[in-house]
C-alpha cells in the first residue's frame, strides 16, 4: 500500500495513458531534488569522445521514437510506495510530474530501515512500457562506481526476482529491462545514448545527422559481452521454527529476511516435514489474499528417501 499521506490523483500522461500522479507540486519537487543529482543526463557527444570510445567498453541504446527522456524510478521505503518522476521539463508545468506506480515488490525493499532504490527509466506512454536503464542506488547503496555490467545485473534480478508485474495495477503498462546493446549497431538515424562501462563515465548522447562523425558509425572497439542475462529461479530457504510443524520463515541465499510462510497445500506441508535439515530449499510465490509469500513446492533434493 502506498502511503496515504500523499496527495493522489488519476491525471492523462500521455497518448492517453492515465496514472495515479502526485498533485502536491511542492511534494513533488521535493522528491526531484533529493534524487536530482543522482541521474546520469547524458552529454551531447563530440569529437573528442572517440578516444575514449576506442579504448572502452560502449554500450548503445537507441532513444524512443517518442521522444520520452530519461525519468527516476524510486522505491521509496519511508512513504511504502513506488514513484516515477519524470525526465520531462517543461515552462507550462511548475513542478515536475510524479506517477505512483502500484507494483508488487520483494517486501525487502520496503523494510523499515532500508535506504532507497533508484532506478534511471524511461516511461514511453507510446509504448506503454516503462523501460529500465541503470541502477544508481539499491537500498541505499551508491552504485556510481560499479561497472555498467555490475549494475546491469542487479537490473535484471530486481525484473526477475524482486518485482512481481501485473499490468492491469499499472494501468496497462508493462516493465522491461532497456535494450542496450553493442556500440557496433549504431545506425545513422535517431537519437542514442552511449554507455561507457567503466563506473563513474556519464552517458553521452548523440543525435543521428548527416554532419554524424563517421567514426561512430564504423566504430570497431573491444568486444561487447551480451548484456541479456537468463532468468534464474530465486534461492529461497525456509527455515524451522518452534511452535508448530508449519512453522516456517522464509529467507534468501543472501540471509535477508521475506517473513513467515505461508502454507496451504498438504503436499507441501507433507513435503517439508519429511524434509532433511532445518533450513529447506523451497519454491514460493506472493499471496495477495495473506500479504505474504506462499511455499508452493519443496526441491526434490531436500526430501528423504523413502526407505
Amino acid at each position: 500500500m502506498a502511503d496515504t499521506s500523499l496527495a493522489i490523483r488519476i491525471q492523462t500522461w500521455a497518448d492517453d495513458l492515465r496514472l495515479p500522479c502526485l498533485t502536491d507540486h511542492g511534494v513533488a519537487n521535493t522528491l526531484a531534488e533529493t534524487f536530482r543529482d543522482l541521474a546520469n543526463h547524458p552529454v551531447p557527444f563530440q569529437s573528442k569522445h572517440l578516444p575514449a570510445l576506442k579504448r572502452n567498453v560502449w554500450f548503445a541504446l537507441r532513444r524512443p521514437r517518442c521522444r520520452s527522456r530519461s525519468g527516476l524510478l524510486c522505491i521509496l521505503p519511508a512513504h511504502n510506495a513506488c514513484l516515477y518522476i519524470s525526465g520531462e521539463v517543461t515552462g507550462k508545468r511548475p513542478a515536475p510530474r510524479v506517477a505512483l506506480l502500484r507494483l508488487r515488490l520483494d517486501p525487502t525493499f520496503l523494510s523499515a530501515g532500508v535506504g532507497n532504490t533508484v532506478f534511471t527509466a524511461t516511461l514511453s506512454a507510446a509504448d506503454r512500457c516503462l523501460f529500465i536503464e541503470d541502477v544508481l542506488l539499491w537500498k541505499g547503496r551508491r552504485l556510481s562506481e560499479e561497472t555498467f555490467q555490475t549494475r546491469w545485473r542487479l537490473i535484471c534480478q530486481w525484473i526477475e526476482h524482486y518485482c512481481l508485474l501485473d499490468s492491469r495495477l499499472l494501468g496497462g503498462i508493462d516493465i522491461k529491462a532497456a535494450e542496450w546493446q553493442s556500440l557496433t549497431s549504431i545506425v545513422p538515424e535517431g537519437v542514442w545514448e552511449l554507455q561507457s562501462d567503466e563506473g563513474g563515465r556519464r552517458r553521452l548522447l548523440w543525435i543521428a545527422n548527416n554532419d554524424a562523425p563517421a567514426e561512430v558509425i564504423s566504430y570497431e572497439g573491444p568486444s561487447v559481452p551480451h548484456l541479456d542475462l537468463p532468468p534464474q529461479a530465486p534461492d529461497v530457504f525456509a527455515v524451522r521454527e518452534s511452535g508448530g510443524p508449519d512453522q516456517w520463515t522464509l529467507e534468501r541465499s543472501d540471509g535477508s529476511k521475506l517473513g513467515s510462510a505461508l502454507i496451504r497445500r498438504l503436499a507441501v506441508s507433507t513435503a517439508l516435514r519429511s524434509a532433511t535439515g532445518a533450513r529447506v530449499s523451497v519454491e514460493v510465490a506472493w499471496s495477495d489474499d495473506f500479504s505474504k509469500w506462499e511455499i508452493t513446492g519443496c526441491n526434490e533434493q531436500n526430501q528423504k528417501k523413502p526407505a
